[in-house]
């Protein structure tokens, strides 16, 4: 019995032994990277017979080469180029833009624009053109431009409910002003203050002094005429976003492309079962006729 498991046991020991001689003799397949070795399905050489196709400058090691190997991912919502040295290399990307053809080309006027949204009824007729060019640079720049037209489509609509929501608030705010201005607030406040501000130890000395100086200067300080500050929204001086006549609407006419103090026609909401809603300082007061006073004010 102890023979033949010893003999077993030596033809196991050179079967192992030829394996291994085997294994020798074979080349190992590289798991790493392979600079140089064609990446495979999807990918291309970046040189033909004509040139290089993409300029794009990737590393190799300690040095910049133009890569050997690029491919197009379209199917993200903004295409990207892809590069890469070889199989298993570390794989590149930059935007995928439209090769210009020429040195003199005509803008692309707004009808034309239309050629290039996505959602209408010749799309797909538009589409088949582009893969029938066969140019991957060209498929994305127009899908690069649907993706964008997209989205500001769904900015504008954004902002257009966020306009209306400022309407609605401004709207209301008028309404409390004039409410406040039936009530006499402004000249109330004024009074008080000037008449009672010593009654007030918070604010006596330099607070109050500076207090009284901020009211009357209330308008420099809140538009930023002092130092030129800049609408976030026109990009003109002399105003905050909140007041920006691109955004509101005048409260005198309640229509856009100008501000209540620029308004040609301020009187459009005076009625005759209420007081005048323009105030005497307004630089059009006197223009139009007022419905409060039921005459003509020009003069």
């Amino acid at each position: 019995m102890a023979v033949v498991l010893y003999q077993q046991a030596e033809v196991k020991l050179l079967e192992a032994k030829v394996m291994d001689a085997d294994a020798e003799g074979c080349t190992p397949s590289p798991t790493g990277p392979q600079p140089g070795i064609f990446p495979g399905p999807g990918w291309k050489d970046n040189f033909d017979a004509v040139g290089t196709c993409h300029f794009f400058v990737i590393p190799n090691g300690d040095k910049d080469v133009i890569a050997p190997f690029i491919s197009y991912d379209l199917h993200t919502t903004f295409p990207e180029l892809l590069a890469t040295n070889g199989c298993g290399c570390t794989v590149h990307s930059c935007p995928l833009h439209a090769r210009p053809v020429g040195q003199h080309h005509m803008a692309i006027s707004p009808k034309d624009k239309l050629l290039l949204t996505s959602g209408v009824q010749f799309t797909d007729l538009v589409d088949w053109a582009l893969k029938t060019k066969d140019d991957a640079t060209l498929q994305g720049e127009v899908q690069y431009f649907r993706s964008h037209h997209s989205k500001a489509c769904q900015i504008a609509h954004r902002i257009g409910a966020l306009k209306e929501s400022l309407q609605n608030e401004c709207l209301a705010m008028y309404r409390s002003s004039d409410r406040l201005a039936a009530a006499n607030a402004i000249t109330w406040i004024r009074r008080h203050i000037n008449r009672d501000i010593h009654k007030a130890p918070y604010f006596k000395g330099k607070r109050g002094r500076r207090a009284q100086v901020a009211i009357r200067d209330r308008a420099i300080h809140a538009w930023g005429k002092d130092n030129g500050k800049m609408c976030d929204w026109c990009g003109k001086t002399g105003h905050n976003i909140e007041d920006c006549y691109c955004l509101g609407y005048c409260r005198h006419c309640s229509h856009h492309g100008h501000d209540s103090t620029n308004c040609l026609s301020p009187h459009d909401f005076c009625n005759e079962f209420e007081d005048c809603k323009v105030y005497p300082s307004h630089p059009h007061f006197e223009r139009g006729y007022c419905a409060s006073v039921d005459e003509d004010i020009d003069v």
